[in-house]
């Protein structure tokens, strides 16, 4: 009675994280995403309306991440020819036509990044799904060093943006994650943080351990957001109409969202005073050894 029920259930967590579950039919070898049939006639019967499920979604997951891979590929070919072409374009145009040529590029940089920004969102929410159902109890880094780190590549960024970048990290700070996922999440808050925080704002990166987590947070004392736009700043596409003159994609802190929460994490945006906002990126904690607290 029990062994069909646990198969069965860890069967749903694996769908439920849009992984193939690992049994297969008795029916013979290469039929994934099925719970293998067993127990009283009302189990199998469940059991077998799951499989039917399980083989429509799983195979709508995949025809997903097909397509979005299969954009990623052929869509970067064109775009780089299409750059060429238009780069090769302007030794022949004329002086009038410099800032239709100009617009031009600054269309192609904004497709080639909202490309890449799609791919990352799609590349996060398929790695939340797997560690959902996966563990990973060796992934553990210092949230501090790697603080520091992304302090020292950006703060070039910053003052050529006319921005005060400083930071604090008293660590070790371990941290239940890569040190590459924490990297991309901080790229993510300070790009925001430098971008609209706008000239002479002073933009504070800080580390610290908080009870069982690890917290990077990113403060500026820009314009901020009004409390609507913050319950929407995570929403897929979404930009504040104030800031429609900035390059962005509007998929940053989703990308974001996804990589935190997928390490029991999650990202917090609030009002900083007097005026701006404060992003927090919190991650469980670990030990020495990498196993979270």
């Amino acid at each position: 009675m029990v062994s069909p029920l646990r198969r069965l259930d860890r069967a749903v967590g694996e769908l439920a994280a849009g992984l193939p579950p690992d049994h297969t039919l008795p029916g013979g070898p290469g039929q994934r995403g099925s719970v293998s049939v067993g127990g009283p006639p009302e189990l199998r019967q469940l059991t077998a309306g799951f499989n039917r499920m399980a083989r429509t979604v799983t195979a709508a997951l995949e025809q997903q991440r097909r397509l979005v891979a299969d954009t990623s590929h052929q869509m970067r070919n064109p775009m780089a020819a299409l750059r060429l072409r238009v780069d090769a374009l302007q030794t022949h145009l004329r002086p009038t036509a410099d800032r239709t040529y100009a617009g031009v590029n600054t269309e192609l940089d904004r497709l080639e990044t909202l490309l890449d920004d799609i791919l990352a969102l799609a590349a996060a929410e398929h790695r939340a799904g797997e560690l959902t159902v996966t563990d990973d109890p060796g992934a553990h880094c210092d949230a501090a060093e790697v603080t520091l780190n992304q302090h020292r590549l950006w703060e070039p960024v910053a003052r050529r943006a006319s921005v005060r970048l400083t930071a604090e990290a008293a660590g070790p700070v371990p941290a239940a994650c890569t040190d590459r996922e924490l990297a991309q999440v901080t790229d993510i808050l300070l790009d925001n943080a430098i971008k609209y925080a706008g000239d002479g704002a002073r933009v504070r990166l800080r580390c610290a351990a908080e009870g069982p987590y690890a917290a990077v947070t990113v403060t500026d004392d820009g314009p901020g957001l009004r409390a609507e736009e913050i319950d929407r700043a995570t929403t897929r596409f979404w930009r504040s109409a104030r800031q429609t003159g900035t390059s962005g994609t509007g998929l940053g802190l989703a990308i974001a969202e996804q990589l935190l929460a997928g390490r029991g994490g999650r990202l917090e945006l609030t009002p900083a005073h007097p005026h701006g906002l404060r992003t927090r990126a919190v991650v469980p904690g670990a030990h020495a050894d990498g196993d979270p607290r």
